[in-house]
């Protein structure tokens, strides 16, 4: 199959019907910058080919279409492919779209149309049965592929089976050994009756059977763990390929941290040891406002010697006036103790109150005896001296209330002349030395700060550079996180373990499946050395024993084509990997069966050694060389060939890479179709490099004078350059 010409209407960025590819029988360039329509040509393509859409979308319509659509107005899209195939046939997908209100469209129903010619005329059949039969969805996924991460078609496990199926005839032997197994089992049965109903032998025989049939269940069971731990193998080895593609970067990401942890926690010492002074503080707790003010310091040593003394005068002179005037009280006192003859009296408190109140109501004095009516110079001597009594009672609180201000009365209620009077004793002697002392201490500490601070600034710089380089590591292992680093660092060592473990089981499974087989292979020949008497079971054993091998030869028969059809896709791909890898290192490509029955694409280095970490131009290009191998299986064992159509599946090449790898293509003998942005730098094409070319080249863009804000403003155009 050859695809001739290419036409596109109103799909996405191609507004208008004039988008036209032509394509030679070998390499057609489609070049673009980002954004110039370059996937949208390839996801055009691919909507024609799609035989399972039924329905016109109004997303693929061009915006610039709708934008100039009027209400009531339809305007078409459509993909069409000229092809030559047994003959010039076409394809072509459309749908209409009306516009119905100002924000509204109605999409027509999908029409898929195919023309073929025969004979003289061009005859419109089927699209979608038109490239079933030509361009099927099993060529296109492995001749179609968008980026460079579509290029492993093995990743999808069923693609060798598939492959083997379409061109190989190791499919047949699938019913082959089907057959002889199922003839073989059907023989066997037959063989062991007819053991069981001769009377010679049918004691052992049974025997014999019940053992081999216990044996062939263990055997059985036994070849169904070793091939789990296979399966558990493999996957342990496909997780540890992908993880050691990360061990650099995670023993990296592990060397790092424990760096940056280091850094960290001398970050935080430095500061504690800076900020372990308050210089605010210190000021007053550290005296160190002294250091700067000693003349200060002698004038507040010399006032609070002053204040000191001035306050003991004081005080003195305090207590002498006090003493004078409690003095004075108690002169008062004296004076008024004392009778008009100066005979001194009985004391105040003689009779006592009660008493001279119970001599007044009785009316009899009790010191003499004598009646003491009531009105008489007695009566009236008494009542005189209850009342004096009184008056004393009175005095004498109030003199003692009096007294006792004087003596309370303090002339310094506070002690802060002896605080600051003890601070000045204190700052004498030696604490004056150490004052004099503080401008080398605080001198000492701001030179300690300051080394402190630079060495704090080369560690957050040091911290900082760890931070930038742990960034640059995720950003060269894709972006991963770190929590995936420490987790694959982990797991790296678990796995291996694992995997160890398994090994050691599978060897051990090999050996007892081997015992249990030679047991098997003697209990075989015990059952074989009975010497039945009827004949007829000698013909049914070894009728039974012919198939039994057959069978066997035909498994190992399937198992060597698909060897030998894995070898020969092989020798093909390496073939291609030397073109289209010029004097560049390639290394060797190797295709190998998976357990489970898949493939794996792997490259070597010809000593033997598996290249763990290809580059991302190396993974291309190998990808790219089993993708032509299977080219060439289809074009030997089908008869036909098909296009291989590339979007921008060489973005990890570089520009020597890439003009070396498009003159190999360029001269194979093989449609490609290659869409991609090489040979542009700058949104200019490198003419020198494209001039050296013989393929077929077009340039598509964006229109000038677009709005970069508005979809509708945005059309792709075409250009054949070459």
């Amino acid at each position: 199959m050859i695809i001739k010409e290419i036409r596109i209407k109103n799909f996405r960025s191609y507004y208008g019907d004039n988008n036209i590819f032509q394509f030679s029988n070998g390499l057609t360039l489609i070049l673009g910058d980002n954004g110039d329509g370059k996937t949208t040509f390839f996801d055009a393509l691919q909507w024609l080919l799609n035989t399972t859409i039924d329905k016109g979308n109004i997303d693929h319509m061009s915006e610039m279409c709708k934008s100039k659509m009027e209400v009531g107005e339809q305007d078409e899209v459509s993909v069409s492919m000229l092809f030559e195939h047994n003959g010039e046939k076409s394809v072509e997908k459309s749908f209409t779209v009306e516009r119905i209100s100002e924000g509204t469209f109605k999409v027509g129903p999908l029409v898929y149309r195919g023309y073929e010619t025969t004979g003289p005329e061009r005859v419109q059949v089927s699209g979608k049965r038109l490239i079933d039969n030509c361009y099927d969805a099993f060529i296109q996924r492995f001749s179609m592929f968008k980026g460079e991460s579509e290029l492993n078609v093995f990743e999808n496990a069923t693609a060798l089976k598939d492959l083997v199926d379409k061109f190989s005839d190791i499919r047949k032997f699938d019913d082959l050994v089907e057959f002889t197994t199922s003839f073989e089992g059907k023989a066997n049965a037959a063989y062991l009756k007819e053991m069981r109903s001769d009377k010679k032998v049918a004691n052992e025989a049974k025997a014999l059977e019940s053992q081999i049939s216990r044996l062939a269940g263990e055997i059985d069971t036994k070849k169904g763990d070793i091939k789990e731990k296979n399966t558990s193998l493999e996957v342990y080895s496909k997780r540890l390929d992908e993880l050691e593609e990360n061990q650099e970067t995670s023993e990296r990401y592990k060397n790092l941290q424990s760096r940056l942890k280091s850094k960290e926690d001398k970050q935080k010492k430095l500061k504690a040891q800076i900020s372990s002074v308050d210089y605010n503080h210190a000021l007053l707790d550290k005296m160190w406002i002294l250091c700067a003010f000693p003349d200060i310091l002698q004038e507040f040593k010399q006032k609070c010697s002053a204040l000191s003394k001035e306050k003991r005068k004081l005080e003195k002179d305090d207590e002498r006036r006090k003493a004078i005037e409690v003095g004075k009280l108690e002169a008062v006192k004296e004076i008024q103790g004392v009778l008009a003859n100066g005979v001194p009296g009985l004391p105040w408190y003689l009779p006592d109150k009660e008493t001279l109140e119970e001599m007044l109501h009785d009316h009899i004095c009790k010191v003499c005896g004598r009646p003491v009516e009531e009105g008489t110079d007695a009566y009236n001597f008494m009542l005189q001296k209850l009342e004096e009594y009184k008056r004393h009672i009175s005095s004498e609180a109030a003199k003692k209330t009096q007294k006792k201000e004087i003596e309370d009365k303090e002339l310094f209620k506070f002690s802060n002349i002896e605080s600051l009077h003890n601070l000045s004793i204190s700052l004498s002697g030696s604490n004056e030395s150490q004052i004099t002392g503080l401008i080398g201490e605080i001198s000492d500490r701001f030179e300690l700060v300051d080394r402190l601070t630079q060495d704090l600034k080369e560690v957050e710089q040091q911290i900082q550079d760890i931070v930038d380089e742990k960034s640059r590591l995720l950003i060269q292992a894709g972006n991963v996180s770190e929590a995936v680093l420490e987790k694959d660092f982990n797991d790296i060592k678990g796995l291996f373990e694992q995997k160890g473990r398994a090994e050691n089981r599978l060897t051990e499974l090999n050996r007892e499946l081997g015992e249990l087989e030679k047991k098997m292979s003697d209990l075989q020949k015990q059952m074989d050395a009975l010497n039945p008497d009827n004949s007829q079971v000698k013909v049914y054993r070894d009728v039974y024993r012919v198939l039994e091998e057959i069978a066997k030869a035909f498994s190992v028969a399937k198992k060597e084509n698909l060897r030998r059809f894995l070898a020969e896709m092989e020798e093909k791909a390496n073939s291609y990997l030397v073109k289209l890898s010029a004097s560049d290192f390639h290394g060797e490509i190797r295709l190998r069966q998976t357990a489970d029955n898949s493939t794996e694409i792997r490259l070597y280095s010809s000593s033997g050694t598996e290249i763990k970490k290809p580059s991302g131009s190396q993974l291309t290009v190998m990808y790219i060389s089993v993708l032509f191998a299977i080219s060439d299986f289809t074009q030997e064992k089908r008869d036909e060939d098909y296009p291989l159509v590339f979007d921008a599946a060489t973005s990890s090449f570089g520009d020597s890479k890439e003009e070396n790898f498009y003159n190999v293509i360029d001269t194979l003998h093989k449609q490609c179709i290659i869409v991609t942005k090489d040979f542009i730098t700058k949104g200019k094409v490198r003419f020198p490099e494209i001039e050296k070319l013989t393929c077929s080249v077009y340039r598509i863009k964006k229109a000038d004078g677009f709005n970069t804000r508005n979809m509708a403003t945005i059309r792709s155009t075409i250009e054949k350059i070459k």
